[in-house]
């Protein structure tokens, strides 16, 4: 028995040394991920209207586009962690109030940080969901909208990595928007509102954040009721319920011309079997 612990600490202290010198390996390689810059992006005009039409379409698009669900219903951000493992990390306060982004932030500021993921200072939003995708027309309106909100006075610690935080982009688990987008790429055409496969398409890219692309197979057997239902109630056709109140607040606020269209665009979708 003595000798059989003896080797089984030998074993596991020997397995603690691996995976400690792994990470101080992997550590320096995943600091220069999360610190890479992107200087020199050629930043596109973007019309930027400001009439109320325009204002409402762009506080519809930052509800389902998801920029709410991290920076707030006000969108005077949060802090999305504390930990002294992972770090600190701050939605931004994208308000003219104290703590926020809106007071120096130009339109071609707007344009890089939604359309590139990249800040002023050159280096990657982190955390940023990818909106490379979004059209020049939606993403003017986004602007339009993000530039008269009220002003939030609301102030976060500075972003800070924890031990733990570099590790992730090391070994593929973080990877920030900003790296993977071709910044020299065309923009898609402002797609016509309606339900139709093509309007449907577009607006898919804020579902494949989460689900992926091969998201017709998920809907075998729905009707365009239950789908519809289920996007803005939370509850699937058996009545299991399959998400969180953040749901409710985004999706839930699609119309149904939205959701017809996502409807038509995933039941075009080849099987994947």
């Amino acid at each position: 028995m003595k000798k059989f612990m003896k080797w089984t600490g030998i074993l596991l202290g020997g397995l603690i040394g691996l995976t400690l010198l792994a990470g101080l390996a992997l550590y320096p390689v995943g600091l220069r991920k999360l610190n890479r810059t992107y200087p020199g992006i050629q930043v596109e005009a973007v019309n930027i209207p400001s009439d109320p039409d325009t204002i409402d379409r762009g506080e519809h698009i930052a509800i389902i586009w998801k920029c709410t669900t991290c920076h707030g219903e006000d969108l005077s951000g949060m802090l999305l962690s504390d930990d002294p493992l992972l770090g600190t990390i701050p939605a931004s306060n994208l308000t003219s109030g104290d703590g926020g982004i809106a007071g120096s932030y130009i339109d071609a500021d707007w344009v890089r940080a939604i359309r590139h993921g990249v800040k002023p200072n050159s280096r990657a939003a982190l955390f940023m969901y990818d909106y490379s995708t979004m059209s020049d027309q939606d993403l003017g309106a986004l602007i339009a909208y993000l530039k008269q909100i009220p002003p939030v006075d609301a102030e976060y610690p500075a972003m800070r990595y924890g031990p733990i935080l570099p590790i992730a982009p090391a070994i593929g688990l973080l990877t920030p928007a900003a790296e993977g987008i071709d910044h020299n790429a065309s923009h898609p055409a402002d797609p016509a509102p309606g339900a139709t496969v093509a309007y449907g398409k577009y607006l898919s890219t804020i579902c494949a954040e989460c689900h992926g692309t091969s998201l017709g197979d998920k809907l075998k057997g729905w009707e365009q009721k239950d789908f519809i239902r289920a996007i803005q109630t939370a509850v699937r056709p058996d009545g299991e319920s399959f998400s969180s109140s953040a749901h409710l607040k985004t999706f839930s606020q699609m119309n149904d011309t939205e959701l017809s269209a996502l409807w038509l665009y995933f039941q075009s979708l080849p099987s994947q079997e």
